[in-house]
């Protein structure tokens, strides 16, 4: 979406991201469909910037966990991963209504309702019950956020402080559950914390240290190449003060944000207002970049210009939670705290190193890890070369929130999760983005990539971008399809996923091309100027790969169809399974019993 308004509204951006995904006006949709375009919007837009371990990495896994409708027990969205589970509820409202009490109520109430249903004794939906299956009822934490652009009132706020209601049988639940209530106010300004996520703080920062009993403030380290690091003390009050004002912006360059309560920041919280003197002990501190540092020693100031905490956001925000929980406390916290300069423009392997190395004892998002591999650098190089309606593509082997522009952007995890898909089947079924991402020989990386310390040459070049070009067309295949069968009522769950077909036309031209002993990477090869066919209604590859898609599609649909008549059957399982692959072979293998493979077409690219 075309972000240009200066005071982002939470409303309007929402309301424009769903007429533009549906192709209609918001005051046409059913609240049903309002409700579930005002969850995505939020997960997407919001969370996935500001807390993106708490939701799915992938924006189309989204729709997975929209659970709300029938027997949805109060619920819109459930998604339980890495020993949290994310509830939301949403209400959309007119700006001039108040949050009904009894809504409320019910949601606080959610966690207690979903315990039944996993012990079967209350039916909820489908969705429901897999999400449910996959909590760990003793150790998880639940995030509950009850979003409206309704007004609410402060009973409402005071009822939301005390929390869930308690649910009979679960351990330390208060421990482990946090509500919290967003209108419209709220999500207005969650929405600019979102879009500012990720931006460079570009203006002076000033960090006071607390000096030793000797007066020092810090010591300082020099390099023989010049860089330099600052290790020092800072107070707890002054790091909680520092985020207030600076937000998300404070974390630009960390690839690990705070992802919310857990046991290790329940830990900072409580040792920060109960043993604050012995704080610095406790804590593994802070980590920070920045382009310019003036030191101060006069006042023990360090002045900061690009300043940038690379490791420590989950310490600065428990700080943060228990500034409001009790300030006193905070100004006897002593944290410890490093900054290092590095330049922007030249220090980009730096950065990424020291990011790395100062994360690695977090789970962190390895796809960044591999931004600067020479594997990577080509691709962001050659794909810059090429074009399609007269749009040139930029690879985007690095995480920005910036816009591309009049470019067409191809997104590193989305193109790896692309290759690997056509040509070994779906990274969940493997072990998802980590698996794609690891470079051991267990690993997927070198298998969609190759060596991360080789570049490309021409050749290989070629078979990756036909390889994606040639699933980009499938996707448009699969995405008329959805749209055509949604028009007709018709349902085929076994194609909610791209990632099942991919693989699905891949074996397919596999088949194919073996039994007519013709060279399948040869002819992907040929696909991989999207301008010379893409474009093309009557290009005889895109005439192939429609028909094959036809074919492999309803060996999916065949396949899930056979699968989801067992007892122990889970859809969300299903596209998770290995054992899938070989349900679909086996659908696509019945295909010369009715269609020789001597007479389906093959690729036909222009030489």
């Amino acid at each position: 979406m075309d972000i240009k308004d200066r005071k982002p509204k939470f409303r309007e951006y929402l309301k424009t991201d769903a007429e533009s995904r549906l192709k209609d006006r918001w005051d046409s949709f059913q609240p049903i469909i309002r409700s579930k375009e005002m969850t995505r919007f939020y997960v997407k837009a919001i969370l996935s910037k500001l807390t993106p371990g708490l939701v799915p990495d992938d924006p189309e896994e989204i729709d997975d966990y929209i659970v709300d409708g029938p027997s949805d027990g109060g619920v819109d969205f459930i998604y339980p991963a890495d020993g949290r589970v994310l509830i939301v509820q949403a209400k959309f409202r007119s700006p001039d209504k108040h949050e009904e009490a009894e809504d409320f109520t019910h949601f606080c109430e959610v966690i207690g309702r979903l315990h039944d249903a996993y012990n079967k004794k209350l039916k909820l939906n489908r969705k429901i019950v897999e999400a449910l299956v996959e909590i760990d009822w003793e150790a998880d934490y639940f995030d509950l956020h009850y979003i409206t652009t309704g007004r609410v009132s402060d009973t409402l706020r005071t009822r939301a402080e005390k929390g869930p209601t308690p649910v009979k049988g679960l351990t330390d639940f208060e421990e482990r559950t946090e509500l919290a209530i967003f209108n419209e106010e709220d999500l207005n300004v969650r929405l600019r914390e979102a879009l500012s996520a990720g931006e460079i703080l570009d203006q002076e920062v000033e960090i006071k240290f607390a000096p030793n009993p000797d007066g020092v403030p810090w010591i300082c380290f020099q390099s023989e190449s010049g860089r330099e690091l600052y290790v020092g003390e800072a107070t707890g009050s002054q790091l909680a003060e520092m985020y207030r004002q600076y937000k998300y912006k404070l974390f630009a360059m960390n690839i690990r944000d705070y992802v919310g309560e857990s046991s290790t920041n329940k830990g900072i919280v409580e040792s920060a207002t109960e043993q604050p003197h012995e704080f610095v002990f406790f804590n593994n501190g802070i980590s920070a970049v920045a382009t310019e540092i003036e030191p101060d020693t006069e006042n023990n100031v360090l002045r900061c210009r690009r300043f940038s905490i690379i490791n420590g956001a989950q310490t600065v925000r428990s700080l943060t939670k228990a500034q409001v929980k009790d300030n006193k406390p905070l100004r006897d916290v002593r944290v410890m705290l490093r900054v290092m300069n590095f330049a922007l423009g030249k220090d980009s392997d730096f950065l990424s190193d020291v990011t790395r190395f100062n994360n690695t004892q977090n789970s962190v998002k390895i796809s960044d890890f591999r931004s600067n591999d020479p594997v990577q650098k080509d691709l962001h190089r050659r794909f810059a070369d090429l074009s399609r309606g007269g749009k040139t593509y930029i690879y985007k082997n690095k995480r920005s929130r910036e816009s591309a522009g009049t470019k067409i952007p191809i997104g590193m995890e989305e193109f790896a999760k692309t290759v690997h898909a056509f040509r070994y089947g779906p990274d969940d079924m493997y072990g998802g983005t980590r698996f794609l991402f690891d470079v051991s020989a267990k690993g997927g990386y070198s298998k969609v990539f190759g060596e991360p310390v080789s570049h490309l040459n021409d050749e290989e070049f070629k078979l990756l971008a036909g390889n994606y070009f040639l699933c980009e067309y499938v996707t448009d295949l699969w995405k008329e399809k959805r749209e055509r069968d949604n028009e007709e009522g018709k349902n085929f769950p076994g194609l909610e996923r791209r990632w099942i077909v991919f693989y699905a036309v891949g074996e397919l031209l596999r088949m194919i091309y073996k039994e007519k002993g013709l060279e399948l990477d040869a002819d992907i090869r040929k696909l991989s100027k999207p301008n010379s066919w893409m474009d093309s209604a009557d290009d005889p590859s895109k005439i192939a790969i429609a028909e094959l898609f036809k074919l492999a599609a309803t060996a999916v649909n065949k396949a899930y169809n056979q699968a989801a008549k067992h007892s122990d059957f889970r859809h969300r399982n299903w596209f998770r399974s290995n054992e899938t692959l070989s349900q679909i072979k086996e659908e696509l293998d019945v295909i010369p019993e009715y269609r020789s493979l001597d007479k389906l077409p093959v690729l036909k690219p222009a030489k």
